[in-house]
């Protein structure tokens, strides 16, 4: 008793109450006064006959996870607590954690009504099944997760949705060329027998490939105008020679924004910025593509190398896209993609070498105003981008 006279600030008669009670649930007072919650729960919820008190003194702390990993998984206390627990989720708008602990505490209405306002569809459906839904019921579930999912970009499991459970091939087809999934759509249809679904695939899809080509244009450009404008900040750079704090402002800076105010505002930005995210952003913002930039060099390649991406991204969409219109006798619109494609592989790869050359002619890595290194930019590991061996196909 020393020991807890000597750090405690004890009211009148505690020693004497901690004497009347037996030995374990006087281990949790001693523990729930010195502030040690979890430990002072493992007593509590050792003690016959406390059980509503370990609820209270969960909930009050917040010790749902910890209480839970102490009962048998099918025992009445699991179930009691557990469903508080998911009730606090649900509350906290943590719906699929709530919906499968609600499950696991066989409160299956609750546990659908979590779960189907999540992208868990397997789930939901599974647990209406348990549920006998009737099949109106069932088609109102489904709707609502597809729904869900179409939302998130989740399309191909959003049309499965749609088309087995709905009944609704229209908007399984729909749905799946919002995606891009275009031979998808093909196969609901012809399981379908619906010509006219085919129809209206075919008109989606030469639009998307008039939106592709437009959109390979345009990258091919970009990555036209980088590969000139690389070259011409290279030479500035070559004629100072110690570094890009050094470089004729007024020659190479097309506007009056100085080093000073670009430091000043990305100090801002660094200040204001809350989160690692925030600071990453706000550091990325000064790699501005404008002539005469701080940072121009570095900006021009770190956009090149989006172009590679996207270029990458897009081989397989495009040649899917491109066998369909094929397929289907429409070659024009096949032609002009694949022409496309072809044409900004080649400036890519025809503009790796300028985009990075060897480092021996180039000057990186200087120190800038206030001790500031420039970045150094690296190329992808795919280096080289493959054209799309169409030429099989005539007129291609």
């Amino acid at each position: 008793s020393s020991g807890i006279n000597a750090e405690w600030p004890l009211r009148p008669g505690f020693l004497n109450e901690l004497q009347s009670y037996d030995d374990i649930y006087r281990k949790f007072k001693i523990d729930e006064h010195l502030g040690r919650e979890k430990s002072a729960l493992k007593h509590l919820m050792c003690c016959e006959g406390r059980f509503e008190e370990v609820c209270v003194f969960v909930t009050k702390h917040s010790l749902h996870a910890t209480a839970l990993q102490h009962y048998p998984f099918v025992s009445d206390q699991y179930r009691t607590v557990g469903r508080k627990f998911a009730a606090l989720m649900k509350e906290n708008g943590q719906m699929e954690e709530a919906g499968v602990l609600f499950g696991q505490c066989a409160e299956l209405k609750e546990c659908l009504e979590c779960l189907r306002l999540t992208k868990q569809s397997h789930l939901a459906l599974s647990v209406g099944a348990q549920l006998s839904l009737p099949p109106d019921q069932m088609s109102g579930l489904a709707e609502q997760l597809a729904d869900n999912l179409r939302r998130e970009g989740g399309h191909r499991e959003a049309a499965r949705l749609y088309d087995r459970y709905c009944d609704n091939a229209d908007e399984a087809v729909e749905v799946l060329c919002e995606g891009g999934l275009y031979s998808d759509a093909l196969e609901v249809s012809q399981s379908r027998k619906r010509v006219d679904l085919i129809s209206n695939i075919m008109s989606s899809l030469k639009m998307e490939s008039e939106q592709s080509y437009d959109m390979l244009v345009e990258k091919r450009v970009s990555a036209e105008k980088l590969a000139a404008r690389i070259v011409v900040v290279r030479e500035k750079r070559s004629l100072v020679g110690t570094g890009f704090e050094d470089m004729d402002h007024s020659d190479l800076y097309s506007d009056t924004t100085s080093i000073t105010a670009t430091s000043h505002t990305s100090s801002s930005s660094r200040r204001s910025a809350k989160s690692a995210k925030g600071r990453k952003k706000a550091a990325m913002k000064k790699y501005s593509l404008k002539e005469g930039s701080r940072f121009e060099y570095f900006a021009i390649q770190e956009a090149f190398k989006g172009i590679m991406a996207f270029v990458s991204q897009r081989e397989t969409m495009t040649k899917d896209m491109v066998n369909i219109l094929l397929l289907h006798g429409l070659l024009e619109p096949a032609q002009k993609v694949v022409t496309a494609y072809r044409e900004i592989v080649e400036v890519v790869n025809s503009s790796v070498n300028v985009i990075w050359p060897p480092p021996t002619s180039d000057v990186v890595g200087e120190e800038g105003e206030e001790g500031e290194v420039e970045p150094v930019s690296y190329p992808p590991d795919k280096v080289k981008l493959t054209a799309l061996d169409l030429r099989q196909f005539s007129g291609c």
